[in-house]
């Protein structure tokens, strides 16, 4: 697709955090090779003899940061480890020096005194409680909460599972980095830098600006740099130096605090003899690592029964810590493993009744739109026409009989949390320039702007220019993240077109006494005379969306996924062959644009199914150190993708959109399960899929 916000970067100019000129020192972290383990030194005297300087808890001020049911982890525990350290490749320290590789070779200098013990490596060993990760919490279950809607009908037919969705890592293309100066500037590709920069601010009670830099990627995981962010700053802070950081692929493997979830189900099902299914009793035991809370599990609060008129509903967290790198907010931020666990109820359910997969859902599906369920208000869609679509598809259906495996999956997901963005539009030298709030991540959001401006103010697209403002001149501001942004960045801009004509109409009667209308980029003022607004100089306006709807999530996205995979002949491995999604957006912003979402998210749920896990050793040892080892895979690894938009407008937000950047991965990770088990009759209650399935009995 044409795309107007990529020239720079296909010429090598995208200055990433990495590429901006820079003078100063460089930090390396000093990171634990225990997942368990009591500090009884930390010698530094070599370090500091040697013209090192060096960074620990000791140095550090840090406020506790509040509980809160978002996605990410809370800031509750210290960004370095003070006494203990509870998982392999956190942080202990800071060496800082003038030189990386210098600041590198003394970071090993660092004397570190270890009493191992032993670690805790998955919720079932730390529900005994034998060895606590946080002994002052007393339990290695550090927060639990039960939601109950309806009345689970348990003289119904009742069919039980347990699933388990394995952590992953976001692995965004460009990893972690920041630049700080000691008076509190912080230039970082950090997401939502605003919102950060306050974050930040509170815990290290230094005042922080954040200045955005071009993200190489984030889909949430770069939240989780606010912990690295206040240890930087308070470094830079005492030293009276320039610090730069940028974190490696192993780091972000052991260390980044911003894993995807790891989830254990137990469901009990409750159903009739005609497939309608009464009632949902979910168990969740969510393994947070080494933290004291994270909001991955609460988040399907917003889609308990997904696209289904599901009415009784009891859903049970336990967070559980053990010694892993603790989870953050990851594309769809918990929401996919539980997209995937209601599908594979349904294929389930069909195999049990000996109903075609494609009827259950039929018979289960949302029918009518408005949809008041208990925990939520759906806006608007038409799953119905979208499961049709597919199930028309006899170019894929009749592959069966040519050895293939097809599976089907439906699917909704929460968008739009309700919450503000604001927008500044200048006129400035014949330029319109858009001023945001955040750091651009590679999803095409300034592209959006630009169409959206050009439509709005009858302005060529080669005229307009996106800023980006610091989080001390933004206006409020919280970038991507939750799907959020077909909806508030529409709507910021909307108002923001719409207060610029108003004022340059104003400004043009005073001036000249006359009234005027505004067409295609034009004022005319009643006597007919024409200002085309480029002839308009040195105006800005300002312009803040809010949005807050019925429940948390505003704007509901619904999807139907087929999969088709097979047996390579070469590798003996199921292959996946084609995805097909067929997706209602709402109405789509750019139609090219929603295609590369959908594409990109359906990509990263192909390899949740089959390839990402984070994979560790019987003492706890992190074993996927390496991309290679994780189990990235490449373009050959994955499908053809087709995507086929069916617009459902969403009547409550500005322009009918809705997002969808985070819908794809659930389903597509459901459809590839229900393909493979098609393709080898076998039962799969976890993923990634077990590569041996094709051989086991």
């Amino acid at each position: 697709m044409r795309r107007n916000d990529l020239y720079e970067l296909l010429i090598g100019k995208g200055s990433y955090v990495d590429d901006l000129p820079f003078k100063g020192y460089y930090g390396v972290f000093v990171r634990s090779p225990y997942p368990h383990a009591r500090i009884l030194k930390i010698g530094t005297k070599e370090v500091e003899e040697k013209g090192g300087l060096v960074f620990t808890a000791n140095d550090l001020i840090f406020q506790r940061g509040e509980k809160q049911e978002n996605e990410g982890s809370s800031l509750l525990t210290l960004p370095l480890a003070y006494k203990k350290v509870r998982y392999e490749g956190e942080p202990i320290a800071l060496v800082i020096a003038d030189d990386l590789y210098k600041a590198q070779d003394l970071a090993e200098l660092i004397d570190i005194e270890y009493e191992p013990l032993e670690p805790v490596t998955n919720v079932d060993e730390a529900m005994r409680n034998e060895v606590l990760v946080f002994e002052e919490v007393k339990s290695n279950v550090v927060y639990e909460k039960t939601l109950e809607f309806g009345s689970i009908p348990t003289n119904d037919k009742r069919l039980d599972l347990e699933l388990y969705w394995s952590r992953s890592s976001g692995n965004p293309i460009e990893t972690f980095g920041a630049i700080v100066y000691p008076d509190g500037t912080v230039l970082s590709n950090a997401q939502a830098p605003k919102y950060l920069a306050e974050e930040v601010s509170k815990i290290s009670g230094k005042k922080v600006k954040l200045v955005p830099v071009r993200a190489g990627g984030s889909f949430g995981s770069k939240f989780s740099l606010a912990p690295y962010l206040s240890v930087l700053a308070q470094a830079s802070d005492k030293f009276k130096v320039p610090i730069k950081w940028i974190e490696t692929r192993t780091e972000h493997l052991k260390g980044s605090n911003s894993s995807g979830p790891e989830r254990k189900f137990k469901i009990n099902v409750y159903y009739k003899e005609n497939g309608i299914i009464t009632g949902l009793d979910f168990k969740i035991f969510e393994d947070i690592g080494a933290s004291l809370y994270n909001g991955q599990a609460f988040k399907p609060s917003g889609i308990l029964a997904g696209p289904y008129k599901i009415k009784n509903i009891r859903y049970e967290v336990k967070l559980v810590a053990t010694n892993k790198n603790p989870p953050g907010a990851f594309r769809g931020a918990g929401t996919p493993p539980h997209t995937w666990a209601l599908e594979r109820i349904m294929d389930k359910l069909s195999d049990e009744l000996g109903v075609d997969k494609a009827e259950i859902r039929k018979r289960n599906l949302i029918d009518i739109f408005p949809y008041e369920a208990p925990y939520t208000f759906y806006d608007s869609g038409d799953p119905h026409t979208l499961l049709r679509m597919a199930m028309e598809r006899n170019d894929i259906w009749s592959l069966r009989e040519k050895g293939y495996g097809v599976g089907l999956a439906c699917s909704t997901d929460p968008s739009t949390p309700s919450g503000t963005e604001g927008v500044k539009i200048q006129l400035k030298g014949g330029k319109v320039v858009v001023k945001i709030g955040y750091s651009p991540e590679g999803q095409g959001n300034e592209h959006t702007a630009i169409v959206l401006v050009s439509q709005i103010l009858g302005v060529p697209e080669s005229n307009i220019e996106v800023e980006m403002l610091d989080s001390d001149s933004a206006l409020p501001s919280f970038g991507p993240g939750g799907s959020r942004m077909a909806v508030f960045m529409a709507g910021a801009i909307k108002g923001a077109g719409e207060e610029l004509i108003k004022t340059i109409s104003q400004r043009i009667k005073r001036e000249m006494g006359e009234e005027t209308t505004f067409s295609k980029g034009y004022f005319i003022t009643s006597s007919g005379k024409r200002i085309h607004i480029s002839q308009v100089d040195n105006v800005e306006v300002s312009y803040t969306y809010s949005h807050q709807g019925k429940s948390r999530f505003n704007a509901y996205p619904f999807a139907c996924d087929l999969a088709v995979v097979k047996v390579d002949k070469e590798t003996g491995l199921i292959k996946p062959v084609k995805l097909i999604i067929f997706i209602d957006p709402g109405t789509p912003l750019d139609e090219e644009l929603v295609k590369e979402q959908v594409i990109g998210g359906s990509a990263i749920g192909v390899s949740l199914a089959l390839y990402e896990a984070y994979r560790y050793g019987t003492q706890g040892e992190l074993l996927t150190t390496s991309l290679m080892d994780y189990g990235i895979p490449t373009a050959l690894d994955l499908p053809e993708f087709e995507v086929q938009i069916v617009p459902s407008p969403s009547p409550f937000t500005p322009l009918g959109a809705k997002g969808i950047g985070e819908i794809p991965v659930g389903v597509a990770a459901a459809a590839i399960t229900s393909a493979v088990e098609d393709l080898t009759g076998k039962k799969i209650n976890s993923v990634p899929i077990d590569k041996e399935i094709l051989y086991s009995g």
